[in-house]
């Protein structure tokens, strides 16, 4: 042995002294990037860089306690074990990659409140049932395309500045009374009208206009 080896060793020493031990560390979150793949983490001492794995589907946070794997190449976050303070948290894919949840039977329950937030937003189900005391319809367009539409309310209640109605046939059936309260009523029929009552009363304050070539009265 020379003495020219034992500087070389001394480096080698100090090299693999300042390099983490291979195996599983518990570290914390000092830094996120943007889309949540990458955090900066602290443990024995050292910060280094790393990937947050893919089945670490809780987004760690700065502050956070992690179960963390590493060697000389590499280190993943694989778990988030403790959070001080927050007591909410976001479950996505590093990166923001597309997330699915598939089972036979998936039930979502919130004790409070449940949002759902979307560019688009589908519901694709051979049956759909909503239940609630309330429910509220807000937005600027609201199209429903149906075969058969039934509605069934014990009182109904319709309010707009404008409201059209259009069909190719249209049938009325009103059981008791049929009452229409307006300031001025225009009806312009291009065929035949016809109306049948047991008894027709028209009572008006001031004239009655009837105008045709032909006007019969029996």
């Amino acid at each position: 042995m020379t003495s020219a080896d034992l500087p070389v060793r001394a480096d080698i020493m100090q090299t693999l002294e300042s390099e983490p031990p291979a195996g599983l560390q518990l570290a914390g979150v000092v830094s996120v990037d943007d889309d949540g793949a990458n955090v900066g983490v602290e443990f024995s001492g050292m910060r280094r860089q790393a990937t947050v794995a893919v089945s670490c589907l809780v987004r760690p946070l700065p502050g956070d306690r992690v179960l963390l794997y590493c060697d000389a190449a590499r280190a993943f976050v694989l778990s988030v074990l403790e959070r001080e303070g927050a007591n909410w948290s976001v479950v996505s894919l590093p990166g923001r990659g597309n997330l699915s949840i598939e089972g036979e039977t998936v039930a979502i329950a919130a004790r409070q409140r449940m949002s759902l937030r979307a560019d688009s937003l589908d519901l694709q189900a051979k049956l759909l049932a909503v239940l609630a005391e309330r429910a509220s319809w807000v937005g600027k367009l609201y199209t429903l395309i149906a075969d058969r539409l039934r509605s069934s309310a014990r009182v109904q209640e319709t309010s707009a500045d404008t409201l059209t109605v259009k069909a190719v046939e249209r049938f009325a059936i009103v059981d008791r009374m049929d009452s229409l309260q307006a300031e001025m009523q225009s009806t312009s029929i291009s065929g035949i009208a016809t109306e049948t009552a047991h008894s027709k009363v028209i009572s008006v304050t001031e004239d009655v206009r009837i105008d045709g070539k032909r006007v019969m009265v029996a």
